[in-house]
């Protein structure tokens, strides 16, 4: 098997998307695409920063049958594209008029489709083909690049829909960004490769996401995260007649799924898996907090990490999350392995720091942040929504349930937290939070990575390996070591390196550049991008010498 078709599971007519209350069939949706495909790069890049999500469908499929490879970045921000005209020269950029982007790229309008012959047959899609290129959401640091091939993603597709009851035929409706690995996973993949209708819109409030139900036919699907559910909830939506809703993102509490399930009368699912793997996992938080593995994939730890392999995933993958394995296929979700924190000689978890400070009363929304101070231990800084509480009623309920020495100082009382629309907040965000209360850390400003390469005629090349140069692994991580004390000091002493993972080799003058967080006072997380993949990443344990 060489290939994989564009989409599967569509009886003849069927529709493939709906909008405005008008469906939109799948021969039509192939003939439009096919069209599109002309004007697109053979074996380039396309970004496609379409908001309605079957306008992002149509230029995806049109990606996939030029053999282009489509950039899904998961912010519009200017600065952001930008970047990415730099990295992806000769890219072209796919909208429908939603963006605001000023940038180098050629643009190609989709709002209105062009016409084609309906008669077209569905197209194979070859294996191997490297479809669509992610970014992480920066809520760890800055967002790193991750291939995805057509396999590994029609391979996912399939696991999906092998653990959720979702029939052919069925409409989804996704209040998550197509950009986004969940959102394209669930309402891109899913509906191609099953049969299945999404809606065009990407609805935010919970009035937007009732509204935008009504006007789709049954059995329909939500995919949402845990803070769309928390909107509907104290918004008291009505929503139309569901057969099940699907969250990721963010761990989804047991409390909030009840309250779903008994408010809207449904199963209520939920997917563990992130940019780097995808979806790996599903559990129904209502009857088990055991996530169980999608088929094929297996866990295992070693030296302190969990690696999963098997189904979908083209290598094994060491995961960001401490994961409590029952045995290779079942797991409890701990929280991130950088979410671990030491306090006076004590370890803790952000993770349920900040599930505890969610269940005081009153507290409607809360972070924990831990700013980069020159300190060696980790000092917290708590922002809250509460209105009508204070601090002290906050602090005085979290007494009786934290060690002392985790209580957050300051906690500071605001209107609202700076949220993406996946419901993640950034480091940065957190820090120019910090930064209008006063309590923001010096920031050592990291400018933009820098695009580099090391020469093919140095000296020291010949050697690794004759005949076939590479850059040595060892010598990457020296200049990712020299790159860490020009931007946070001399004084910076290197002491280990806990974690790396070497994706794929360097070769003499391939740019790539150097991008690094300081996660903690100790840790620096660092990743060494290429232009279409990421090729080490990792974290370095870091001191401040006297």
């Amino acid at each position: 098997m060489t290939g994989a078709p564009l989409l599967r599971g569509f009886a003849p007519g069927a529709p493939i998307g709906w909008r405005d209350g008008q469906s939109i069939t799948w021969e039509r949706f192939v003939a439009s695409a096919a069209v599109l495909a002309t004007r697109l790069p053979g074996d380039g890049y396309c970004v496609n920063l379409c908001e309605d999500r079957l306008n992002f469908l149509l230029g995806f499929a049109a990606a996939l049958m030029a053999r282009s490879t489509s950039l899904a970045p998961q912010s519009r921000a200017p600065e952001v594209i930008n970047t990415l005209a730099k990295a992806y020269p000769g890219s072209v950029l796919i909208t429908d008029g939603s963006d605001q982007t000023d940038s180098t790229f050629t643009r190609i309008d989709i709002s209105d489709w062009p016409a084609g012959s309906e008669t077209a047959s569905v197209p194979e899609i070859p294996l191997d083909h490297e479809a669509a290129l992610l970014f992480t959401s920066g809520s760890t640091g800055a967002p790193r690049p991750h291939l995805k091939s057509w396999l590994s993603l029609v391979r996912g597709a399939a696991a999906i829909r092998a653990r959720l009851p979702i029939a052919s035929g069925s409409t989804l409706l996704g209040a998550v960004p197509a950009q986004h690995m969940f959102g394209l996973e669930t309402t891109v993949m899913l509906p191609l490769q099953s049969g299945c209708a999404v809606a065009a819109g990407c609805p935010l409030l919970p009035a937007e996401i009732a509204a935008a139900l009504a006007a789709l036919p049954s059995p329909r699907w939500l995919v949402v995260t845990p803070l769309h559910l928390r909107a509907c909830l104290a918004a008291s939506e009505l929503l139309a007649p569901l057969a099940g809703v699907v969250s990721a993102t963010a761990p989804l509490p047991a409390e909030l799924a009840l309250d779903v399930e008994r408010r809207y009368g449904l199963p209520l699912f939920e997917i563990y898996g992130s940019t780097e793997t995808g979806s790996l996992a599903t559990r129904r938080p209502t009857q088990t907090a055991i996530f169980e593995t999608l088929d094929g994939i297996t866990l295992s730890n070693s030296s302190e990490a969990t690696r999963a392999q098997g189904g979908h995933l083209m290598e094994p993958m060491t995961l960001n999350d401490v994961l409590e394995l029952h045995d290779k296929t079942r797991f409890v979700l701990g929280g991130r392995t950088q979410d671990l924190i030491k306090i006076a000689g004590k370890r803790g978890s952000l993770a349920a720091l900040n599930a505890e400070l969610g269940r005081v009363p009153g507290v409607q929304d809360s972070a924990i942040w831990v700013p980069e101070d020159e300190g060696t231990e980790a000092r917290l800084v708590a922002f809250v929504v509460a209105p009508g509480k204070n601090p002290h009623e906050i602090l005085d309920h979290l007494r009786q349930r934290l060690d002392p020495v985790f209580l957050p100082r300051p906690l500071l009382l605001v209107d609202a937290l700076p949220r993406n629309r996946l419901g993640k907040l950034t480091q940065e965000s957190l820090r120019q939070l910090a930064a209008v209360h006063g309590h923001a850390s010096p920031r050592q400003d990291a400018g933009e990575a820098q695009w580099q390469e090391v020469p093919a005629a140095h000296p020291a090349l010949p050697f690794h390996f004759p005949g076939e140069p590479l850059v040595p692994g060892v010598w990457l991580l020296a200049l990712v070591e020299n790159a860490a004390r020009e931007r946070f000091g001399a004084r910076l002493s290197v002491c280990g390196v806990p974690a790396a993972r070497f994706r794929r080799v360097l070769r003499p003058a391939e740019p790539f550049r150097i991008t690094l967080d300081r996660v903690a006072a100790d840790r620096i997380t660092f990743s060494v991008d290429a232009a279409n993949a990421c090729i080490a990443e990792g974290t370095l344990a870091v001191r401040e010498r006297s």
